[in-house]
């Protein structure tokens, strides 16, 4: 669609006009915001208003420091997002801080990191440009000449040696290899279809004919640079046999807008880096790991729309949390947070790292805290009960646990800039928003205001 100067300055007066209507915080929020109970059922550690590193490193000694997480000789397994860059990945200042504090563990660290996803790019995502790996960064990056997440492993490397590995799980489709286990000697992933010695874990959408749908669980088994087999779901492998050395898992995020039929990408959708999407995105067009079973992306849409049963991503992520691993910490760094895309304007600066054993509680409280008071889209609020994420919210707590109910969730919450606790009321995040130039990323917003 093409655009003259003077349609495009109509849609900034209108977009002006729009964004000067009165949004009251108490009504979007409650009058008194979140009061946990005496004995919460999650926890929420969130620091505000300073560097990325400074938040991070803030929200790790709010929660007990980092030995409450990671041991003396564990394999730790971080699993960003870099399908994208800008703010549709996670801040490289925070994650190189927190790749840090690991390796610098008080007490001693002999273990070694891993910084580990798929993001379904191909064979070599490393290199391509559609990715964060390769693609700069215009913002979210906060490290002198860090560019990309393909400088920052290799800054970590030259640091750490062969303690740190960074690590490209690859879709079978892609040139990656189906394996029954580490057993087997190589990289790849396991099909958890019943054939092969492999079990059947699977989850279906509860429809008949047609619209019936069933996925299976898929994770990877890998290597790291030190020669250390990992299994994902059961843990370290080695001289024959999973030793019980502890495999931890840190699920690291970013905050961001995704979709009509999806609302927001954080914590509990990055777990779709974790499984192989071979076969593609759309149920319509193949999207199938096996010819019996989906991929966690086609099993709940089709392709860019809602698929047959509301909240279906949630029941398959909510599965494999159940039945395979779940993350022993779930970080969102939000430096930037995308209103209406993960690399373009218009993005609001709120300047936050949050953390939480339970993504779902944790996935609320950005979405209602962090998202909606800056973007204003019905989407992106967890109390709108006919929207996308509120759906799968709660067919992920049903699968897996969690909790959606405030009230049984404590937030402590610290404000770096101001140096106190914040209170309840001080939850909501209204940052300064980066407009840009763009008119279809303006106009693509003020859509989304209009029917999200």
């Amino acid at each position: 669609m093409a655009f003259s100067r003077r349609a495009f300055l109509r849609h900034l007066v209108f977009l002006k006009g729009w964004l000067s209507l009165d949004f009251p915080l108490d009504e979007a929020f409650g009058s008194n915001g979140p009061v946990a109970s005496a004995r919460p059922a999650s926890e929420i550690w969130r620091s505000v208003n300073g560097s990325p590193a400074e938040n991070l490193e803030k929200v790790i000694a709010m929660l007990g420091g980092i030995g409450r997480i990671v041991g003396e000789a564990d394999v730790v397994v971080i699993k960003p997002n870099f399908q994208w860059w800008n703010q549709g990945a996670p801040n490289l200042a925070a994650l190189r801080r927190f790749i840090e504090i690991v390796m610098e563990r008080p007490g001693g660290f002999r273990g070694e990191v891993v910084v580990a996803e798929n993001c379904h790019r191909g064979p070599s995502p490393g290199d391509s440009m559609n990715a964060g790996w390769a693609h700069p960064f215009a913002r979210n990056s906060d490290l002198p000449g860090i560019k990309n997440a393909n400088d920052l492993t290799d800054l970590i490397k030259r640091k750490y040696g062969d303690r740190f590995t960074a690590r490209h799980w690859i879709d079978v489709r892609s040139g990656g290899r189906r394996v029954s286990g580490p057993a087997d000697g190589e990289e790849g992933y396991v099909y958890c279809d019943g054939t092969g010695g492999v079990p059947l874990l699977r989850c279906d959408n509860g429809l008949a004919g047609g619209r019936f749908r069933a996925a299976i669980m898929t994770y990877p088994v890998f290597r790291t640079d030190m020669g250390t087999m990992v299994d994902f779901r059961k843990g370290v492998w080695e001289k024959g046999t999973y030793t019980g050395r502890q495999m931890r898992y840190i699920n690291f995020a970013a905050v961001n807008h995704h979709s009509t039929y999806c609302g927001l990408t954080s914590s509990i959708k990055n777990y779709l880096g974790v499984t192989d999407l071979s076969g593609g995105p759309d149920p319509h067009d193949d999207g199938r790991l096996t010819p019996q079973y989906h991929n966690f992306h086609s099993f709940p849409f089709d392709k860019w729309r809602p698929g047959p049963r509301p909240g279906a991503l949630g029941k398959a992520v909510g599965t494999f949390l159940s039945i395979v691993r779940r993350a022993d910490l779930n970080v969102a760094t939000a430096e930037w947070v995308g209103l209406s895309s993960r690399t373009e304007p218009p993005v609001a600066r709120t300047r936050a790292v949050l953390a939480s054993t339970d993504p779902l509680a944790l996935d609320y409280h950005v979405a209602k805290y962090l998202l909606y008071p800056n973007s204003r889209i019905r989407v992106h609020d967890p109390e709108f009960r006919e929207g996308p994420l509120r759906q799968y919210l709660e067919t992920a707590c049903q699968a897996a646990g969690g909790c959606l109910k405030e009230g049984d969730v404590a937030v402590h919450s610290f404000d770096l800039g101001r140096g106190r606790q914040q209170r309840a009321e001080e939850l909501p995040v209204c940052g300064d928003i980066v407009w840009g130039r763009d008119p279809k990323g303006l106009l693509k917003y003020l859509y989304l205001r209009s029917v999200g």
